[in-house]
């Protein structure tokens, strides 16, 4: 925009002195001065921007000049003949002070509009070549015109009412759609300012006119802008409002919290209202970790990450709710930063788990009694059946007992054998659960002699079956707990029986690959169904099919316990033509259980 202050008009003071004519000029003083006064501020407060040190030095010191020498000058040279006025002026000519025409100068380079009227009409009697420009008019055609010839009609309704208003006061301003010579319209601020003589008497009136379209322009933007960013806000809220997590978000460094969500309130117990800063917020809740230790303030998720920067997931902690009741929380919180990497906010999420881990607890407490009293109940069984075992074992020994009886005294004593198995498989998974897992006891000794053992044992349970025992060549020496592993051969050789067709042969390979010792055990038939693979080894789960011997559904969940604390791993994979083959592989010596 162009300097308002550097530029004043001797034509105006010319029109001025016409219009305030008398013997004294310091009333046009006056009214310069408020001019002036008018035009800097005018500039100031409308255009949106400040004049340069330099420029509004140059004003002030241009216009106190043509108060005290231009215009007083012109006034009273008006007032005397026109040889003394054109005396006067050469007399000024080789002085330091600035001449008439140096003010007319200045006034055709105004950059702000400036028309002069009558004291009782709007007929431009004087204007400067700026008005004409922003009208798009020859600076000599606006002369005779009327203000409102100037102004859109849209806006001419109002003109009586503002010029009215100057009249009761020293000034007035207003805004007003302003008219071009080819018809466009731009907006116009406008100042008028009364011209007086030394009565009083108001001889005149001097409009300032700007051009305020790029402030228009700007304060469009600006509410373009901030319904944008309301547009925005809405939308955020919206979302976070469905967000089934807490949300908090606040602006650093002050931490003043800026908005919560509805989540949030449901989790702390009461509404959301933002307080003035997070130390404000920590003052009306106690935070506990997960520990149930106190947290000071500094220790708050949304405190580390405005202060320093960190980021942290799944943190849990406790908060305790204005009813007393404690929220048991899963807290992740980030700082936000900008593109120059500062931080300008923090963002705070909350997930409530205190149901969950309420049913955590009485889950757990569930299972905890659950295998508590399997074992309670697994003791105490094994001394009545042992004492039953022990009685039918006499028996069957005994040579009295009739042929009849003899059969009756096998069957008590093959299901006391079966009872005695899923009592110790109880015991067994009883032990893994609470005791940290199935004790082993590693000493040395030959893999095969214990697979031998099994397989032998098998083939008398089920003198009908086919079983076939083979081992590559190679060393099969290690550090075992040969019962343990006597109960995984049997447990995957009767699952493997159990599980087959009755002419189909059931193979044990094992097979030296250094380090490690294989164990194979194939069976053929129907294979076990892709869905129920995932979850083979998991407690009281059977393979499929037809069992007719029962149990418990506990023995490959004790084989894969035994594998493990040995080291080793089990694997199973099961097809059509292939068949079902369970594979062990067992580290040779002691090492820690496979995770």
């Amino acid at each position: 925009m162009a300097n308002p202050g550097a530029q004043v008009s001797e034509e105006f003071a010319r029109e001025a002195a016409l219009l305030l004519r008398g013997p004294d000029g310091r009333p046009v003083v006056a009214g310069y001065r408020r001019l002036r006064q008018t035009v800097l501020r005018l500039w100031r407060e409308r255009s949106g921007a400040d004049a340069e040190p330099a420029e509004e030095e140059g004003f002030h010191a241009a216009v106190d000049a043509v108060e005290e020498a231009a215009l007083e000058a012109y006034v009273q040279g008006r007032l005397v003949s026109e040889r003394e006025a054109e005396d006067a002026s050469a007399g000024q000519e080789g002085s330091d002070e600035p001449g008439p025409r140096h003010w007319e100068d200045i006034f055709l380079h105004l950059g702000v509009g400036v028309g002069v009227m009558g004291p009782e009409d709007t007929t431009l009697v004087s204007t400067n070549p700026a008005l004409a420009r922003m009208h798009g008019q020859p600076t000599e055609s606006l002369k005779g015109l009327r203000l409102e010839d100037l102004v859109a009609p849209e806006s001419r309704g109002a003109l009586p009412r503002h010029m009215a208003a100057v009249g009761s006061k020293l000034s007035h301003e207003y805004e007003a759609l302003h008219l071009r010579r080819d018809g466009s319209r731009f907006p116009a601020f406008v100042h008028v300012t009364s011209l007086r003589d030394a009565t009083g008497r108001r001889v005149g009136r001097a409009a300032t006119v700007l051009d305020i379209t790029g402030r228009r322009q700007a304060e469009t933007e600006r509410q373009r802008l901030l319904a944008t960013i309301e547009a925005e806000r809405s939308r955020l809220s919206a979302v976070l409002d469905q967000l089934p997590a807490g949300v908090l978000i606040a602006e650093a460094p002050s931490g003043r919290l800026l908005l919560g969500n509805r989540a949030l309130e449901s989790l702390l117990g009461h509404p959301f209202r933002p307080p003035s800063s997070v130390a404000d917020y920590d003052a009306a809740h106690q935070m506990f970790s997960a520990d149930s230790q106190l947290l000071p303030e500094d220790a708050w998720p949304m405190a580390r990450a405005l202060r320093t920067g960190e980021t942290r997931t799944a943190e849990p902690f406790q908060v305790r709710r204005p009813d007393g009741t404690t929220a048991h929380l899963l807290g992740s919180s980030a700082p936000v930063r900008d593109a120059s990497g500062n931080i300008v906010a923090g963002v705070v999420t909350l997930v409530d788990v205190t149901e969950r881990r309420r049913a955590e607890e009485t889950a757990r407490e569930a299972a905890l009694f659950g295998e508590r009293f399997i074992a309670i109940v697994s003791h105490d069984l094994r001394n009545p059946l042992n004492a039953i075992q022990l009685s039918a074992t006499k028996l069957l020994h005994g040579d009295a007992l009739p042929e009849r009886d003899r059969k009756a005294v096998s069957r008590i004593a093959r299901s006391g054998e079966r009872m005695a198995r899923m009592i110790s498989e109880l015991l067994d998974f009883t032990r893994s659960r609470l005791g940290g897992g199935i004790p082993i006891e590693r000493v040395p000794g030959d893999l095969r002699a214990v697979v031998r053992q099994a397989v032998d044992e098998l083939e008398a349970a089920w003198p009908e079956r086919s079983l076939t025992f083979q081992s590559g060549p190679g060393l099969y020496e290690g550090a075992w707990d040969a019962d343990r592993l006597l109960q995984v051969v049997s447990n995957l050789g009767g699952n493997a029986l159990q599980y087959s067709p009755p002419d189909s042969p059931i193979r044990f390979t094992l097979t030296d690959l250094g380090e490690q010792v294989v164990l194979e055990v194939h069976n053929s038939g129907t294979p076990i169904p892709p869905d129920v693979l995932p979850h083979l080894f998991n407690p009281f789960r059977r393979g499929g099919g037809v069992n007719p011997h029962g149990g418990l559904g506990l023995g490959l969940y004790i084989v894969e316990q035994v594998v493990k604390g040995h080291g080793g791993r089990i694997e199973v994979r099961s097809r059509a033509l292939e068949g079902t083959v369970f594979r062990v592989l067992l580290p040779r010596g002691a090492s820690a259980p496979a995770p």
